[in-house]
């Protein structure tokens, strides 16, 4: 079953709006709808801010420590252990990503089939609440991590890097 064309604009511009959907040039010409807006991020296991209280309250990733290995002195097991969690980082973030978007295109469906209820609408909502929410805790967690491996003087170090140098260092 279609939705009715109305019903269908008014679904796409609430996603539009709650930044759920971005419009993206069809090769036809015709603006397509890429769901969810952030797909390209989370499939590729990009950070897109998700730990930036961590990072500007002087928390450390484990991706900026790499950057910054040489300016920070890093010893050959903080080297080692660094690019560990970064690795386990990484690979989470990508599999928690697949799972969003998986369900974002789920919710998608549900609107385009004209099958969603309040109930069934609550449920997916939670669903999708429930995995950024995780999202957001694997990146905030290696933060936590990241800042165990560093000295103190490498974590003062880093935070005038990164320009964060009136922040604690305990």
């Amino acid at each position: 079953m279609r939705l009715p064309s109305c019903l269908y604009q008014t679904s796409l511009a609430f996603l539009l709006g709650a930044g759920l959907v971005s419009l993206m040039p069809a090769q036809s010409g015709l603006a397509q709808a890429v769901i969810p807006s952030d797909r390209e991020e989370l499939l590729k296991g990009l950070g897109m801010g998700l730990a930036s209280y961590a990072e500007e309250n002087g928390y450390p990733g484990p991706r900026h420590v790499l950057d910054l290995k040489d300016e920070l002195g890093l010893s050959r097991d903080q080297l080692m252990r660094t690019e560990a969690l970064e690795k386990v980082i990484s690979s989470s973030t990508v599999v928690k990503g697949e799972e969003i978007v998986q369900a974002e295109e789920e919710l998608n469906k549900l609107f385009a089939s004209g099958s969603v209820s309040e109930k069934v609408l609550r449920v997916k909502l939670e669903e999708i609440g429930k995995l950024r929410a995780d999202l957001r805790f694997i990146h905030l967690q290696a933060h936590l991590r990241t800042k165990q491996i560093l000295t103190a003087e490498q974590l003062k170090r880093y935070n005038e890097l990164r320009g964060h140098e009136s922040k604690r260092q305990d």
